[in-house]
């Protein structure tokens, strides 16, 4: 048998428009587990399409994809039909939700609900070798005599069971170029936010639960208000944070590097929860208490940093979102030591705090997050900040407080701000709730007009700069992406080809609102030649 595992994630209708250079963990994981029973292969969409021979080779097909990525998805379903009808297919990743829909829509055999790693260990065993009924594989749907059945509720993974699954590592298989890619390790599944939004419209009876000390507590809504951020879908899928083991991460970075890696991202709903799980009796549902634990994240990130290729220089480790309320002076300076130089993203959402706390269930005050950039661009890390807009409930007032809330960004040494539309997202408190921005259109413009101002301002600060860059080529034109993240730096038309994969360092000759414009000063390395 050969298994086909498809990273179908952020691939919208069938083309990426952001995250170009992101390898996610999901797919990674699938394609892990099914390798130490079968020969399987791991690919992305873009290679799928058109690759005939690969496709008609499998007799298992599974793909991962999110909401927004049902285009994608159909357009990959049908490829797969019309070059292997035999095939079975099964999705998965955060659409797997969806799977009433998914089953309705597409020519799909199953749907995986929630989290792989309890319900494919079964599902290999009941369906891929047939020793028990599709009925026992939990958290599964399917169609059976045409109606839509789903066996169980989705669960969440143990983490000694999430430390104990090896993700799929030979990304020289599925990449040209493994060592352009910001490859994503999950280091903590799940978030410790089950605070939810006190909206009376949305059925919040006021009880407190998910305000309360205990944490078992938190968990319980009498109303049933999905958990977390009121746009945010990961409690309700994910669960409360759980921390993978420090040796289960650093032998994945290993296998990653020995593989090509060289750009490795620490994947985490917020990476300063990690450990925190071990501090607590029970689930870890409050984001800011118990505070950050500063052992267990030094010690992860000190014995990544011990890797020879990471000391040396040669592979950067990084790190992507961490919420405000746990970032103090120790976080900050711990961060800084083992990684400087690179981004890391904060959640803001809007300048109003008691918007954020009582119709967001977002605990974070703008105080917070102004002191947490000062903080990390004191200890050389590089701080980018979330906005929204056409939030439901967001009058002018809240804008008003956004845009000055942009000002104390600015002050503080933000380096970007990314400004986006709410989106509803299923298993979350706003699912039914569509964007709003009737009454409040001429707030969106000025904060869109703000930010594209201070985003441009920002990145003619680089102008002249020097930047470390992987080259990628496409569709004739040449595009830098900076070593340690930042804006992809367009490098035009180039006579010379044959850079792809090269480390190069660029000139930084023009900025524009999404993106910068440079020359290639020196070529430091290239791939060796196939």
């Amino acid at each position: 048998m050969r298994m086909l595992v498809i990273d179908v994630l952020a691939r919208s209708t069938g083309k990426r428009y952001s995250t170009h250079d992101v390898v996610g963990a999901g797919p990674r994981v699938v394609a892990g587990m099914l390798s130490e029973k079968y020969d399987t292969l791991l690919m992305p969409y873009e290679k799928v399409m058109g690759s005939k021979d690969v496709v008609r080779s499998a007799t298992h097909i599974f793909l991962s994809a999110m909401s927004s990525d049902k285009g994608a998805l159909g357009k990959v379903v049908g490829y797969i039909r019309r070059v292997n009808p035999s095939a079975v297919i099964t999705v998965g990743g955060p659409v797997g939700f969806e799977y009433g829909e998914l089953l309705k829509r597409f020519d799909i055999d199953y749907v995986i609900v929630g989290e792989a790693e309890i319900p494919l260990q079964r599902f290999m065993e009941c369906i891929v070798e047939g020793g028990c009924s599709k009925h026992e594989v939990p958290a599964l749907g399917f169609r059976d005599n045409g109606v839509v059945t789903l066996t169980t509720r989705h669960m969440h993974t143990p983490s000694d069971v999430l430390s104990s699954i090896k993700p799929w590592t030979r990304i020289d298989e599925m990449l040209d170029y493994p060592q352009v890619y910001r490859v994503y390790v999950e280091a903590v599944r799940g978030c410790s936010n089950f605070m939810r939004p006190m909206v009376g419209s949305i059925g919040c009876i006021f009880c407190g639960n998910c305000r309360s000390s205990m944490n078992e507590e938190r968990v319980n809504c009498p109303a049933n208000i999905p958990p977390g951020c009121s746009f945010c879908s990961v409690p309700s899928m994910f669960g409360p944070a759980r921390s993978r083991s420090v040796d289960s991460i650093v032998k994945e970075v290993e296998e990653l590097i020995e593989h090509g890696a060289r750009r490795i991202v620490l994947s985490a709903p917020d990476i300063l929860d990690y450990g925190r799980d071990l501090l607590v009796n029970g689930p870890l549902t409050n984001p800011c208490n118990p505070p950050a634990n500063i052992e267990a994240i030094e010690e992860l990130l000190s014995r990544l940093n011990a890797l020879k290729p990471v000391s040396q220089g040669r592979v950067v480790v990084m790190i992507e979102n961490i919420k405000a309320c746990l970032v103090n002076d120790e976080v900050a300076k711990i961060l800084g030591k083992y990684l400087p130089g690179t981004t890391v993203h904060i959640g803001l959402e809007t300048g109003s705090d008691v918007y954020n706390d009582k119709v967001l269930g977002k605990p974070i005050k703008v105080a917070d997050v102004v002191n947490a950039v000062r903080l990390l661009k004191k200890n050389s890390l590089r701080p980018y900040v979330y906005l929204m807009h056409s939030l439901p409930f967001a009058s002018g007032k809240i804008y008003e407080e956004t845009l000055k809330a942009v000002n104390e960004l600015g002050g503080a040494g933000v380096e970007k701000i990314t400004l986006y539309k709410y989106t509803p997202l299923p298993y979350t408190a706003f699912e039914k709730i569509p964007p709003e921005e009737r009454g409040v259109e001429e707030w969106i413009a000025r904060l869109k007009a703000v930010v594209r101002r201070y985003n441009t301002m920002q990145k003619k600060e680089i102008l002249g700069k020097h930047v470390e860059a992987f080259i990628i080529e496409s569709n004739g034109r040449v595009y830098g992406y900076p070593v340690k993240h930042g804006p992809v730096i367009f490098l035009g038309r180039i006579a010379r080809r044959g850079l792809n994969g090269c480390l190069v360092i660029v000139e930084v000759t023009g900025a524009r609102y999404r993106y910068v414009k440079g020359r290639i000063v020196r070529i430091k390395e290239c791939p060796p030649a196939s």
